[in-house]
């Protein structure tokens, strides 16, 4: 069974996707893959790793270049690519998104 979710604060992951109110929409890790391409993310090839020495599973990873630590302004770059924004940026032209609803701002 995969939970895609972050740690709670103790550390311990929970037993569902609603036991935790910061878990992702997805259920399975190839759902969450494929929004990570979706949104322009990339596997970088080469970079396996464990959490902490001793830990089972492997980690991937993966990189956006507007996704960076200290830099909020990137992350209005990041499209979610759909046949219409590729079309739009093969063209040259600009991919727009939603502005901020008054949540976000």
């Amino acid at each position: 069974r995969e939970l895609l979710s972050p740690a709670d604060p103790d550390g311990a992951g929970g037993e569902g996707a609603a036991a935790v109110p910061d878990s992702f929409k997805a259920t399975h890790f190839g759902s969450f893959v494929r929004q990570l391409n979706l949104y322009g993310f990339q596997k970088v090839p080469g970079w396996f790793g464990a959490a902490v020495p001793g830990d089972a599973g492997d980690w991937l990873h993966y990189r956006n270049p507007n996704f960076r630590r200290d830099r909020p302004d990137l992350l209005l770059r990041i499209k979610r690519l759909t046949r219409a924004n590729r079309h739009r940026l093969a063209a040259g032209l600009e991919v727009r998104s939603r502005q901020p609803s008054r949540f976000q701002q």
